[in-house]
C-alpha cells in the first residue's frame, strides 16, 4: 500500500509516507504552528518520494484523543485531500499508536505485562487506555489518575505524553505494579504499521471525525 499518515495530536507533529515499501518521515514541534506547517510538509514529503496524492491508496490521521485544535487540523486536512482524490481514510487512536510503538520494540510485552498509555488532558486529568493483548483494543477514557483501575495480576508498563506530573495520583496498589515508564509521543510511522497490519478499518471522508473523549464521557463513557 502507498499511504500517507498525519499526526498533529500533540505538540510533536509528524508525517510519514510509505511508497513501494520505502518509508519517508518528517516531524515538527511548536503546536501553534501545525496548521501552517502541515500542507507544505505534505508537499515536501510527496516530492521526496516522487509520488502524487492520486497514487496513494489511503490516508491515515490521528483521530485522538489529544489537543482539540490538533485533532481538528489533522482531520480537516485528511478529509480535504481524500475528497480531492477519492481516497479512503484511516482514523487511528493516539493511545493505540503509543502502544504500537512500544510493542514494536518489545514484541513479547504482553506475556508478563499490561500496558497503560496516557496523554495529558489538562485540568489535572489524563486520557488513558489499558492494553492487555496485541490486538490493541481497549476502552479509552479521561479521568484523574486516581480513578485508573486495571484488573489484572500482571506487572504494569506506563507510556505516553506528559503523564509524569500526575503519577502521584495513582492508588498505592496501582503504583506498586509499575515496573517501567516511557515518555512516548504518537508518531506517524507507527500509524502506517497499524494500517498495513490490518488493525484499522477505513472510512469514507464524509464519515471521518476526531474523537475528543472528554465530551463523550460526560454523556456516559463510550468507546473512542
Amino acid at each position: 500500500m502507498n499511504l500517507l499518515a498525519i499526526d498533529t495530536s500533540t505538540e510533536r507533529a509528524s508525517l510519514a509516507l510509505t511508497v513501494n515499501g520505502q518509508v519517508h518521515q518528517v516531524g515538527a514541534g511548536e503546536q501553534r504552528k501545525h496548521a501552517q506547517w502541515l500542507l507544505p510538509a505534505i508537499d515536501q514529503l510527496l516530492c521526496e518520494a516522487n509520488v502524487s496524492l492520486n497514487q496513494l491508496d489511503g490516508i491515515a490521521f490521528n483521530r485522538g484523543p489529544g489537543s482539540f485544535t490538533g485533532l481538528r487540523i489533522a482531520c480537516s486536512v485528511a478529509k480535504g485531500l481524500a475528497f480531492a482524490c477519492d481516497l479512503p481514510l484511516y482514523p487511528i487512536s493516539s493511545l493505540a499508536v503509543i502502544a504500537n510503538e512500544l510493542l514494536h520494540h518489545q514484541p513479547n510485552l504482553f506475556i508478563e505485562h499490561d500496558l497503560l498509555t496516557l496523554i495529558d488532558a489538562r485540568m489535572q486529568q489524563v486520557y488513558w487506555a489499558c492494553y492487555q493483548h496485541t490486538s490493541l483494543e481497549a476502552l479509552e477514557r479521561v479521568s484523574d489518575l486516581s480513578a485508573v483501575i486495571v484488573n489484572s495480576d500482571k506487572k504494569l508498563i506506563v507510556a505516553g505524553v506528559a503523564f509524569e506530573q500526575y503519577l502521584s495520583q495513582l492508588s498505592p496498589q496501582m503504583a506498586a505494579r509499575i515496573v517501567a515508564q516511557h515518555a512516548l509521543y504518537p508518531n506517524a510511522a507507527a500509524m502506517l504499521r497499524l494500517v498495513i497490519n490490518g488493525e484499522v478499518k477505513p472510512v469514507s471522508a464524509e464519515n471521518a471525525m476526531p474523537v475528543y473523549i472528554r465530551d463523550k464521557v460526560t454523556q456516559g463513557e463510550k468507546r473512542g
